[in-house]
Order: structure tokens, then C-alpha cells, then sequence
């Protein structure tokens, strides 16, 4: 079970420091294109009060991304059968998770790694991936992290 952890960690820390970023996380409004663009994906925007979640439909998942009423991309989360590209969905943040510590976890399959700045959260079970982004400085006061997903 440890060797899933480490495992979890040892690839969200490769694909952080290998791959380029593009806006993602903290970005505006048309980093949301570039991703759709890059992952050839299909894009649906959905409104919300104070937020828009545009979701991004890839062969291997679905990702939404979040952007406030200001057009900013204040968290991302994804979900399917392998890790999106993290470097480019957690954009400028994706170095400094990759030099967080990982904070407790109840288990083996879920890895955690939160800074002043930004929080991430990603599962791993069996051939089904998840997690979740958010940089609390920009989240909307009519959402809470836990809606995130």
C-alpha cells in the first residue's frame, strides 16, 4: 500500500518538473482554450452564480476547470483513467506542489499537499484516478472546497 503512495507521489513530482506549463490554475479565462486546444479535447461551459465550470472531456477523463466572475481559473479537478497533464492544469503552482511535503493521509490511495497558497488533493484507485486543485486566495465566498470535483 505505502508503494501506491509513493508512487502516487514520485509521478505527480515527474510530471510537475517535466512537462512546460501553460496557464492553468491561477491563470485567466483563456488558459481554459489552451487546454481544450492542447488536450484535444470538447469543452461545455456551464454557469453558475459567481463562477463558470468549464469542463473538458478527454478520451481518458474529464477535467473542469473553475473560473471566477474576475477570469480567473481559481481550481481545477479531474477525473478518469490516467493523471491529465498536472504541469499545465496546476500552471505556476505546479513547482511549488512539487516541492510540498505531503501532509497526512487516511490511507494509502489518497495524497494530499497543501501551501499557503494552494491545495492539492488526488486519489488512485485500482485503474480510476481523481483529485482536485484550489488556490484559496481566489475561491468564490458562495463555493467551498468540498464542491469541488
Amino acid at each position: 500500500m505505502m508503494k501506491l503512495s509513493c508512487a502516487l507521489l514520485g509521478t505527480f513530482a515527474a510530471v510537475c518538473v517535466c512537462a512546460p506549463a501553460l496557464a492553468g490554475l491561477g491563470g485567466d479565462a483563456s488558459s481554459v482554450e489552451a487546454d481544450r486546444v492542447s488536450m484535444k479535447a470538447v469543452l461545455r461551459v456551464t454557469p453558475f452564480v459567481g463562477y463558470d465550470v468549464h469542463e473538458i472531456q478527454t478520451p481518458a477523463g474529464v477535467i473542469h476547470e473553475y473560473v471566477s466572475t474576475q477570469g480567473k481559473v481559481f481550481a481545477v479537478a479531474w477525473r478518469g483513467s490516467g493523471l491529465p497533464n498536472l504541469a499545465q492544469l496546476l500552471g505556476g503552482y505546479s513547482a511549488q506542489l512539487a516541492r510540498a511535503q505531503p501532509s497526512t493521509h487516511y490511507n494509502h490511495h489518497h495524497l494530499r499537499l497543501a501551501t499557503p497558497e494552494v491545495v492539492l488533493e488526488s486519489d488512485a484507485y485500482l485503474r480510476s484516478r481523481s483529485g482536485r486543485a484550489w488556490v484559496p486566495a481566489l475561491f468564490p465566498q458562495s463555493l467551498s472546497p468540498k464542491d469541488i470535483g
